[in-house]
């Protein structure tokens, strides 16, 4: 049965496609046959549907990849762009380079600034062979192939100047599209010129002006052939030393042979030329002479520089060391001449000056100001140029407040007092009562409280405003600053020149207030009373020396500044204003300082005539020792205010010998000394005061 059952199986399906096998054989010949054309077509359309799946497969791969390449390859032009355009060029780069701060000559070196010795030339004012050396010395080929090492070097040091890497492949990439954008978008020429400002020479020198300083003491204009060739063959090894001829002799010659020589294969020099050189006389290396100069006392008017010239348009909202590494020069208004007679005659370190055998204690100020133009001729805030500053106050970069120059003005105040009473219509002849000791009911002033004068006068018990201004005397112009009000005499005093007054604060700290900041009327009487014209607040030595300086020029006032000009790549950037306003009028100024001249404290035997006044403030309880000295006055062609007080502590001042110090001594001295020397120093000439104007009533006073 099953047997049967398997044939007849067989028999059916034979029956149904006869002939068919299962070998590939007999299909295929079927197919090509046309036995089973049903069969045939329905390969042939698999076949071609698999055909054109694989066609469109391949085309589809194909166009996937032509994106995948332009995209790729647009990322890589975009990138390659943003990296090139990222990298600074040498026209956008702040290499730090040194600034210098000049005396009033421009030559003078005051100070240098900055984290690296470096001065900015233009390669045009060099001498040619000046950059033919360093090519010989460092790049042979450097006008004749591309990618040169100048470039590269230069390229380099910018980079890391800007705190970019050239560590590893990124940045040796980094390096390479800088050099590529360099020779792309300078002259040759103009690179060289990058490359001699930025390279370092040794000795703390970067670039070729310094180099020249440092090494000949000569600017970079004025170097000699042999001069530039053995520069140019420092680069090589500038920080060992290597062929420094006061290093190593040897080295330095073969050098110095080597770089001539090259310079003769390159057309750049004769071999008759070559053959006449000689190794030039280099300076020994002194450290010293490239001393910042911070620490001396003129590191104090440094501060000031930097301060008057953040507050200009050209400089304000810089960023730190943008002109100490910004490779200027300022000169400022501090005759060189003035200012070491002034160190002469006040510095406790200097030998034989007026306070180097006093107490250690003992401080001093001063300042002397150019009447007409406001130039701050010398300048001492103390001994040390990065300590307190006695003489003025600055405004520091985060806008607060630097210096201790304020100081209780004391009876100096007198003079501004003087000039509103005249101002006001009361003569300098007006009499007023002068007792010893006296009540002002209306100011508070009472019992214990009453108005005392320690000094006396011959005029007294009544003394016309002159006679009280020159002993001085407190009560006759405590009776006219209560008549014609506080705020008139600040109100002169500020317009003099005085910027800012210290009050006490509720915890007894002194509060600063700019007077150009309010209404002076709005100060009064609080914090500031009567008591102004005791000189109870507090005021700077710079501050007193302005009025003096605005006095001394018939009452004309130029804004005290101590910046010239400032110059960079040989153009000047900044410039002072010279502009000057009347602030006082000339008669009154006639008839203050004719009052002024009277004081003898100040006068000059066989000098220019002066005008000032003494101011002495008393120790608290003590009627007759003094804690701060005063002498403001002036010349016709100087003004100067001195001051001299306690470092720290309030004690008695005493001088040397153990005298008393008042404004009439010390602080006198230092004023008759200082304006005869400058007057000598500056060749002034035998200016004389105005005559009196006279004016005013004098029988406005509260006397008979």
């Amino acid at each position: 049965m099953a047997k049967d059952k398997g044939t007849t199986g067989g028999s059916d399906s034979g029956a149904e496609r006869p002939g068919l096998t299962t070998t590939g054989e007999g299909l295929f010949h079927r197919i090509r046959t046309g036995e089973w054309p049903a069969l045939k077509i329905d390969l042939s359309e698999a076949y071609a549907n698999v055909r054109r799946r694989a066609a469109t497969l391949r085309r589809r791969r194909i166009i996937s990849g032509i994106l995948v390449g332009i995209v790729l390859a647009g990322l890589a032009v975009v990138a390659t762009t943003y990296y090139a355009n990222a990298i600074p060029l040498p026209g956008q780069l702040a290499l730090p380079a040194t600034t210098t701060v000049y005396y009033s000559d421009g030559t003078t070196v005051m100070a240098r600034l900055g984290t690296q010795r470096r001065t900015i030339v233009s390669v045009d004012r060099l001498p040619r062979y000046v950059g033919q050396a360093v090519i010989a010395a460092e790049d042979p080929q450097y006008y004749t192939t591309s990618g040169t090492l100048i470039s590269r070097q230069y390229a380099r040091a910018s980079t890391i100047a800007t705190g970019g890497s050239v560590a590893g492949a990124a940045g040796q990439a980094r390096l390479m599209v800088m050099t590529w954008r360099l020779e792309d978008t300078y002259s040759k020429e103009e690179i060289l010129g990058f490359y001699l400002n930025t390279v370092y020479f040794g000795r703390g020198a970067y670039g070729i002006e310094e180099a020249a300083r440092t090494y000949f003491g000569v600017g970079a204009e004025r170097l000699t052939l042999p001069q530039a060739i053995l520069l140019a063959g420092m680069i090589e090894s500038p920080g060992d030393g290597r062929f420094d001829p006061t290093v190593n002799v040897v080295s330095a010659t073969t050098k110095f042979a080597t770089v001539a020589q090259t310079m003769v294969s390159l057309g750049m020099i004769d071999q008759e030329t070559a053959s006449r050189l000689t190794m030039p006389t280099v300076l020994p290396y002194d450290p010293s002479r490239f001393a910042s100069g911070l620490s001396e006392p003129t590191g104090l008017i440094v501060a000031q520089v930097l301060a008057e010239l953040r507050a200009t348009d050209e400089f304000r909202d810089r960023p730190p060391g943008y002109l100490e590494d910004g490779g200027y020069s300022i000169i400022t208004t501090i005759d060189a001449n003035v200012q070491r007679l002034l160190l002469r005659t006040v510095d406790e370190n200097e030998r034989g000056s007026l306070l180097s055998s006093g107490p250690r204690s003992l401080a001093a100020a001063a300042v002397v100001v150019e009447p007409g133009t406001g130039r701050v001729l010398a300048y001492y805030g103390g001994p040390n140029g990065t300590g307190a500053d006695y003489a003025g106050t600055r405004l520091t970069p985060d806008g607060g407040v630097a210096g201790f120059g304020y100081h209780p003005p004391a009876q100096t105040m007198t003079v501004y007092t003087l000039a509103a009473a005249l101002d006001a219509g009361i003569s300098a002849a007006s009499r007023w009562d002068a007792p010893s000791v006296k009540e002002f009911p209306a100011s508070g002033r009472t019992a214990a409280d009453a108005v005392r004068d320690v000094r006396s006068a011959p005029c007294q018990p009544a003394c016309t405003l002159a006679e009280a201004a020159t002993v001085p005397l407190s009560i006759p112009f405590y009776a006219v600053t209560e008549r014609i009000g506080p705020e008139a005499v600040i109100e002169m005093a500020h317009a003099a020149g005085i910027g800012a007054m210290w009050s006490a604060g509720p915890d007894a700290a002194l509060v600063r207030h700019e007077l150009a900041a309010r209404r002076i009327d709005a100060l009064v009487p609080e914090p500031f009373t009567t008591d102004v014209a005791l000189g109870s607040y507090p005021v700077t030595v710079l501050d007193q020396a302005t009025a003096m300086a605005t006095f001394a020029a018939g009452g004309l006032r130029a804004e005290t500044h101590f910046v010239a000009r400032v110059v960079r790549d040989y153009a000047t950037v900044y410039e002072a204003p010279s502009e000057r306003r009347r602030v006082v009028d000339a008669d009154v100024v006639a008839d203050v300082t004719a009052v002024l001249a009277q004081n003898s404290a100040g006068q000059i035997p066989d000098g220019p005539p002066t005008a000032g006044v003494a101011g002495t403030a008393l120790l608290a309880g003590s009627a007759i020792d003094a804690v701060h000295a005063w002498y403001v006055g002036y010349a016709p062609d100087l003004a100067m205010a001195v001051w001299v007080g306690n470092k720290e502590y309030e004690f008695p001042l005493r001088s040397a010998t153990g005298d008393r110090i008042t404004g009439e001594t010390l602080p006198a001295q230092i004023f008759r000394t200082v304006i005869a020397g400058a007057t000598d120093a500056l060749g002034l000439g035998a200016s004389t005061f105005p005559a009196p104007a006279n004016i005013g009533d004098d029988t406005a006073g509260d006397a008979p």
